[in-house]
């Protein structure tokens, strides 16, 4: 990292004033994840913009997270991204529903059934099972997330969950599996959905919703 031209650009930028002595390592860091900082001496679609390390420092930070950088000026810099994994990382079950891949927090997961449609009654114009002598309640998960009904011929896969200490079972199109995922937040216009906890980018790049059984129904 090369703090002289660091302390140049930020001066030409207003950023320092002239006078401002040299710059720590410390300092240069947080300059360059100031938005539209760069030290490129021309602009192509890759560098120069001034794009980039401000909106990782903005991600990082929006995870509870921090970075840092670590220089010997001509010999090494590194980055450090410390997140907080612990709360980042939750183990879920990836199903399907409307062609959309899910994940539901495998805490609220009591079990996965397979249910015929002779099985299904109707109470109070509700849906309905027996399981092992209980009544389960039954909810198509696209469709309580404002997606398209299910439809789908054979048996059901069913995700039985805990809501407020009462079992339901959810409807589901397919059944993926158990996977460790990241949460990441919504903002803006998603944010508000209701059943909606979060978001998460699989392995193979799919970004799947997070359900939020809590809110999921009323």
């Amino acid at each position: 990292m090369n703090l002289g031209k660091i302390r140049e650009k930020a001066i030409e930028r207003g950023l320092l004033n002239p006078s401002y002595g040299e710059l720590s390592v410390e300092e240069a860091g947080d300059l360059l994840f100031s938005p539209g900082f760069s030290t490129a001496q021309e602009v192509t679609d890759l560098s120069g913009r001034g794009v980039g390390l401000d909106v990782v420092k903005s991600t990082v930070e929006s995870l509870s997270g921090t970075i840092e950088i670590e220089s010997e000026p001509g010999r090494f810099l590194r980055t450090i991204i410390k997140l907080p994994l612990t709360l980042a990382i939750i183990k879920a079950l990836l199903v399907v529903a409307d062609g959309e891949t899910l994940a539901i927090p495998i805490q609220a997961v009591r079990e996965n059934i397979q249910v015929e449609r002779s099985q299904i009654k109707t109470v109070q114009q509700r849906n309905v099972i027996m399981l092992r002598n209980e009544v389960l309640p039954l909810y198509d998960l696209a469709e309580s997330l404002g997606f398209r009904p299910l439809k789908i011929d054979g048996p059901l896969p069913v995700i039985v969950v805990e809501i407020r200490g009462q079992k339901v079972g959810f409807v589901v199109e397919d059944l993926i599996g158990q996977q460790e995922i990241v949460i990441k937040s919504i903002r803006g216009i998603l944010n508000d959905i209701r059943g909606i906890a979060g978001a998460t980018v699989l392995g193979n790049g799919t970004i799947a919703l997070i359900i939020d059984n809590s809110t999921l129904i009323g």
